[in-house]
């Protein structure tokens, strides 16, 4: 870190666990102004073996992991500005990854995230408290053109492989079919499904 210029400031909880020591990296990015990386553990986090730690010079950036979460081997913590915060008493499995570009990504308590699952902010991604998240499931807030935030409210699932785009909102107590495509805003209390995703049911 210090050879790019960025400062990491590390505070940690009690009884947080490596399995492995996770691998802490400076982007691939060239050095271009000083940056930050500040890493807050809250207590009895579990990191499984091979996540990486990945922060962008010339940016300030801060991790944030709540009480009791636990980290699944390989996930990959990109920040390139921004920030990851994840609620307490959340589960994020193997190979999934979180990347900032400036922008925030905020989970709240007990999230769980599947296998493979990607979330990419330049703006804002908000999930909420007990959303569960299947295998390979996308969230992003951006296209090639835009930015606008999504938001996936409270006790919602989202099943594998669906994605959810730029813009969108899902609300509380929703489902996501397999495979979906998200897009616009939604009511609490639905079932989306298809490419793009309608109301197909009320729960």
């Amino acid at each position: 870190m210090r050879w790019v210029g960025i400062e990491l400031e590390v505070e940690a909880g009690e009884g947080v666990v490596f399995v492995r020591n996770p691998f802490v990296l400076a982007g691939a990015e060239p050095p271009y102004a000083p940056g930050t990386l500040k890493v807050r553990l809250g207590s009895r986090v579990r990191f499984a073996p091979g996540v990486i730690i990945e922060a962008e010079p010339g940016g300030d950036s801060v991790l944030e992991i709540g009480d009791g979460t636990r980290i699944g081997a390989t996930t990959h913590l990109h920040l390139g500005g921004g920030s990851i915060r994840i609620g307490a008493g959340s589960e994020i499995r193997d190979g999934c990854v979180l990347r900032t570009n400036g922008g925030d990504i905020e989970l709240g308590d007990r999230c769980f995230m599947s296998y493979g699952c990607m979330l990419h902010a330049i703006e804002l991604i908000v999930v909420g408290e007990r959303v569960s998240l299947g295998e390979r499931v996308t969230i992003v807030d951006h296209d090639s053109e835009a930015t606008e935030p999504v938001t996936v409210d409270a006790d919602t699932v989202v099943f594998r492989d669906a994605a959810i785009a730029m813009g969108a909102h899902v609300g509380a107590s929703s489902q996501v079919a397999a495979g979906a495509l998200v897009q616009d805003e939604h009511p609490d209390g639905v079932l989306l499904a298809g490419v793009p995703a309608e109301v197909v049911k009320w729960l």
